[in-house]
């Protein structure tokens, strides 16, 4: 891949977008092997080789079954009576995770998103916070007001959204925003004590059913007794990734101390032997 393209690749996903990498790999006009093409579920493309636009659009009709499963895979396309083999390499757009509010607990959160893989986006109405030097691992590091921000800022089931403003006026402020939002995001955590929780939940729910609430989560983050804002961002990012991942959360270890009282290899048997019977 050459530099352009992978430029384009690289603002692709930046921009968090699905981007299928399609490479000749076997063409009877051996100038065309290695050959590629940049391809987007929206059916756009981008490449810098000789392919005709025919060509070009019977590889996106190939790779239609991948591109609904978000999958990697090998296609076959016959062309003007020509066998041509390619691969299409999957590259998923990264999670988005914004952090509305730049004060202390939000520089360990920042640092932990990028760590786990997220695209970590830092705002906040104050230049001094909303700033480069504080947050050196940001993907994006942005001052603007709550209001314009969560009016405009494209949400999808791979947005994560955290909270950690200094006031309830702009949990409020931002949250009225985001439900008022065709577009969900998969998770809306928010940072604050039972009374200004309470208070935010006060003023919102005359406006809004129930169930605009579901994808929110406060008091955030798992309860691992979190003091320091490291801690706190462990217990925020841990909670998030069991939304993600869909999981319960729980210790490891509890299934194995359920066993070591049956009896480590009685229970590992029962527990074996359960699995089976659930697979039949």
């Amino acid at each position: 891949m050459n530099e352009s393209m992978y430029e384009k690749l690289t603002e692709a996903l930046n921009e968090r977008k699905n981007t299928f990498l399609i490479t000749i790999t076997s063409h009877p006009e051996r100038e065309l092997i290695g050959a590629k093409v940049l391809l987007w579920p929206d059916g756009d493309f981008y490449t810098e080789d000789p392919i005709s636009l025919d060509l070009n659009k019977s590889l996106i009709e190939k790779c239609e079954k991948l591109i609904k499963k978000n999958r990697s895979g090998t296609i076959h396309v016959q062309w003007n009576k020509v066998s041509i083999e390619c691969f299409a390499e999957y590259f998923p757009a990264p999670i988005h995770l914004i952090i509305a509010g730049a004060g202390h607990v939000c520089e360990p959160v920042a640092e932990m998103g990028r760590m786990l893989g997220f695209f970590v986006t830092v705002m906040d109405d104050r230049a001094e916070f909303a700033s480069r030097d504080r947050f050196p691992l940001a993907d994006q590091v942005i001052c603007r007001s709550y209001l314009q921000y969560f009016q405009t800022v494209k949400l999808s089931d791979k947005t994560y959204i955290l909270l950690l403003t200094r006031g309830h006026k702009f949990d409020v402020l931002s949250l009225r925003e985001l439900l008022n939002r065709n577009e969900k995001p998969a998770y809306i955590g928010m940072i604050g004590s039972r009374r200004r929780i309470s208070g935010v939940f006060e003023e919102l729910k005359q406006d809004f059913p129930d169930d605009c609430f579901d994808q929110l989560y406060t008091p955030v983050g798992l309860d691992i007794g979190a003091q320091t804002p490291s801690e706190i961002a462990v217990s925020i990012m841990a909670e998030i990734l069991k939304v993600k991942n869909q999981k319960s959360g729980h210790s490891l270890s509890e299934k194995v101390r359920k066993y070591a009282k049956l009896g480590f290899q009685e229970g590992v048997q029962n527990g074996a032997a359960a699995t089976h019977k659930t697979r039949d």
